[in-house]
């Protein structure tokens, strides 16, 4: 298998000089395509100078993640598997041959890394897409110790930080869907290859130490509302509340008071006004089967972690590499 590694990057001009030598570094060789989204910090003339291997493809202005990421596939040549990268993530050497084992298995389409918390590299960032009954996405493991990924099972689908996916398929299904700037495209992707008949798997020995929030910011007012727009328009895409009074009233129960924080002790309406964009942008898409047989998060648990995120909030104590799917950095995230 041949592997192309795609970073789309903003302004993180030695995150991603750690980054790329990272990829350089790989026991197997590999394509690498940076797409700088109009970094103004010298990102090219750094991969000019220290980099002279690297295809670097420049966007006149800030495209966001999923474009970029199109874009870096469109570039790619001679690759049946595409990778994805962070700007702030450093991979261990064997990271892309142990992505693209499992492709050795024809009904594989995507394979999960797993990127390690930067600050504490023995605990989780992420292992994958796990989703709750309202299509909710959680980081799956995340925050927990790397020794759980012993008894780990397979996740919905790759976080787009560490994530592999058969180029020709990425290709025929149109790539990241584009009206997502950041944040929630690697969810929407996997369910779509989901639905196509591809499998996802987790190679837990390909792992990446994640310096999370490099870009926006964990938890910056961009990275809201990012977050509030991807959020409203999944639910809208994919039709997930239909007729269902009951799972309305789960979906509000869940994000009506992250909602009703941002508007009311951060006096932010941006996050409310996005999510109302994006249902609007949603609801004009072709309906979609809503996959909830994919969830393994059930309810309860999902109000739970909800739950205990504000909480930590309140208390100032959120960690900095909290991520959207514990509840997507590169120009984004940056679901």
């Amino acid at each position: 298998m041949r592997a192309v590694v795609v970073i789309p990057t903003l302004n993180a001009c030695g995150l991603l000089a750690e980054a790329v030598a990272s990829i350089e570094a790989q026991t197997v060789p590999v394509e690498i395509i940076v797409v700088d989204n109009a970094s103004s910090d010298g990102t090219l003339q750094m991969l000019t100078t220290r980099f002279p291997r690297v295809t670097a493809v420049r966007n006149t202005e800030n495209q966001g993640f999923g474009r970029a990421v199109n874009r870096g596939a469109a570039e790619a040549r001679n690759a049946d598997v595409i990778i994805l990268v962070n700007n702030d993530a450093v991979c261990a050497p064997d990271f892309v041959a142990r992505l693209l084992m499992p492709f050795a298995d024809p009904s594989v389409g995507m394979v999960a890394g797993v990127l390690l918390q930067g600050a504490v590299p023995d605990l989780i960032d992420s292992a994958g897409i796990e989703l709750d009954t309202t299509l909710g996405s959680w980081d799956y493991l995340w925050n927990r110790p790397v020794s759980a990924l012993a008894a780990a099972h397979d996740p919905v689908g790759p976080c787009g930080g560490a994530a592999a996916y058969r180029l020709p398929v990425f290709r025929e299904l149109g790539g990241f869907d584009e009206v997502l700037f950041a944040y929630w495209e690697d969810v929407d992707l996997a369910l779509r290859f989901r639905d196509a008949g591809w499998q996802c798997v987790l190679a837990p020995g390909a792992r990446a130490l994640h310096k999370h929030g490099q870009t926006l910011g964990a938890a910056s007012p961009a990275a809201r509302r990012l977050e509030a727009f991807g959020r409203g328009y999944m639910l809208a895409k994919y039709r997930v509340g239909g007729r269902s009074p009951l799972r309305w009233a789960k979906i509000a129960a869940l994000d009506w008071p992250v909602l009703a924080v941002h508007l009311v002790l951060r006096r932010e309406a941006g996050p409310a006004r996005e999510r109302l964009r994006a249902r609007s942008l949603g609801l004009r898409t072709p309906s979609r089967r809503v996959p909830l047989e994919l969830a393994t998060v059930g309810f309860g648990t999902a109000l739970r972690r909800q739950a205990d995120l504000l909480r930590l909030r309140f208390a100032g104590a959120l960690p900095a590499h909290f991520t959207h799917h514990a509840r997507a950095d590169s120009g984004r995230r940056k679901r």
